[in-house]
Order: C-alpha cells, then sequence, then structure tokens
C-alpha cells in the first residue's frame, strides 16, 4: 500500500512543480553516495525513512453497512504517519535552491493530498491523506542521518503523509431480524414471552441503498418507529402471529407489508 502513497507523491509534484515536463524526475531511492553517483538528470528525492501509527487518530468504531447478504462490519483503518526526507539532485546550487523553493511551495498549499492524485488502493478510500510539514527538530541530528547514508550533508525538507491502512478484513453474516425472549421458572409450564423484530427500508432492489425517515407502524398496535440514517427499524412487544406493516414516506407515499412473526424478514422496498 505505501507504494500507492509513493506513487500518488509522484503524481502530485509532477502535477504541482511548476517545472517543465520532463526536467526534474522524482524518485524514492536511499539517497546512499552510490545512488547519488549514478544519477545523470535532475532528480527529486523522497527517502521514506519513518513510518509510526498517528495514535490520536485511532478509532475502533466499527463501520457497518447493509448488504444483500446481511450486514458488513470492518474495523476502521489505522491511520498512519509517513516521513519524507525530500531532497534535490542537481547540479549547481542555484537549481537545488530553486528546486527546494518551488518544492516546499507546492507544500505549503497542500494541506492534504488532492484526490485526483490518488493511486492504487489509495483510489477506494473514504479517509482523507493529510500532509504536513515537519518542524526542523523532527530530524534530530541530519549529519548522523547522512552519515549512516555515506553520502554528503544535504539540505532537506520533511513532509509526513497521514494514510489509512486497512489492517483489518471486513466480517459479513446474516442480519439479526427477529429476537424472542421467554421468562419463566425453570422447569414450569408457564413462559412470559416477548418478541422483538427489526427490519430496513431500502430502495427497491438495492439493500446497500437505506431510506431515512420512512414513518413505520404496525396494524392494531401502538408500535411506530421512524427509520435511521442507516434505515433502520426496531419493535418490541410484537405478538405472535400474522401482522402488517404500515409505511409512509415525507412526501406522502405510503404502502403496507404483511408479515409473520416470528418470520424471515421485515425488510421494506420502496
Amino acid at each position: 500500500m505505501f507504494n500507492d502513497v509513493d506513487e500518488t507523491l509522484k503524481q502530485f509534484f509532477t502535477a504541482e512543480l511548476p517545472i517543465a515536463g520532463g526536467e526534474l524526475d522524482v524518485s524514492f531511492d536511499r539517497p546512499t553516495r552510490e545512488w547519488s553517483g549514478r544519477l545523470s538528470r535532475p532528480t527529486l528525492n523522497c527517502f521514506l525513512y519513518d513510518i509510526r501509527e498517528r495514535a490520536g487518530f485511532r478509532d475502533e468504531t466499527p463501520n457497518v453497512k447493509v448488504t444483500q447478504n446481511g450486514l458488513r462490519r470492518q474495523r476502521p483503518p489505522r491511520r498512519i504517519d509517513l516521513s519524507y526526507m525530500i531532497t534535490a539532485w542537481v547540479r549547481e546550487p542555484e537549481d537545488e535552491h530553486r528546486v527546494l523553493a518551488r518544492t516546499l511551495a507546492a507544500m505549503y498549499r497542500a494541506g492534504q493530498i488532492d484526490p485526483r492524485f490518488f493511486q492504487g488502493q489509495l483510489l477506494d478510500t473514504e479517509y482523507p491523506v493529510l500532509a504536513r510539514i515537519a518542524p526542523a527538530e523532527h530530524v534530530a541530528k541530519p549529519a548522523d542521518m547522512w552519515g549512516v547514508l555515506d553520502n554528503e550533508l544535504h539540505t532537506s525538507l520533511v513532509w509526513i503523509l497521514t494514510v489509512p491502512l486497512e489492517a483489518f478484513a471486513a466480517v459479513e453474516g446474516p442480519l439479526v431480524r427477529t429476537r424472542e425472549i421467554s421468562v419463566g421458572e425453570l422447569g414450569g409450564d408457564w413462559r412470559e414471552e416477548s418478541i422483538q423484530i427489526a427490519g430496513t427500508a431500502h430502495k427497491k432492489g438495492a439493500p446497500e441503498e437505506p431510506v431515512e425517515g420512512v414513518r413505520v407502524s404496525l396494524e392494531g398496535t401502538a408500535l411506530r418507529a421512524v427509520t435511521t440514517a442507516d434505515g433502520r427499524y426496531s419493535f418490541a412487544g410484537v405478538p405472535r402471529g400474522q401482522h402488517v406493516l404500515r409505511f409512509e414516506l415525507e412526501g406522502g407515499a405510503n404502502g403496507t407489508l404483511p408479515i409473520s412473526v416470528p418470520g424471515l424478514g421485515y425488510d421494506i422496498e420502496l
């Protein structure tokens, strides 16, 4: 997935740096002495040197969606900080300074990466790719960094992208539509029964498109409900047997649905 972030960053710099097309390459290699010695063209190097979770963004609330097969539940992705050390490799100091200045200006303009630059798995994400320029102390000792890379000290910028990492697989299962509770003395014949039913109001043939604000009632009872943002409604204390659901949309359209309690489903197609 991180390679998709690299490609996204490449697309961003290619579009946002006001440099003639093809004049500057974008590389993600380690800027070692051996690497820089092989360069034959001006290059903007984006070295990913640190990866860590942005703990303040952690969210354990699962995302739940209604599907044709029931419910799909997935834990949110982890939000990961990718720290890039950005350097310009050109022959003349003035060219290096020009490239770095234009790069820094582009970084300041982008509080988050425009989705039009997204590549690979990022195309499917619902989360933004945030970007921030790191303070000078983010790299505690630049000289030590370049010593490890076995290269001469180079002026660098540090840009941190916060990206979603899908670490958890989705879990799908059937939607619970009926719950029966029986209360009574163990071993006795008498039981007090309570049945709860639940359903979803959705567009016809599209259970993944719920309809909010539908007024639902059970004829012959005082049971009333209004569907939530995910199209759900529920009734507790429903008598066993045959019933009729009555539903009405905000615009005035209405209808009925015969149901059996307990039954296989109580969804309303609109």
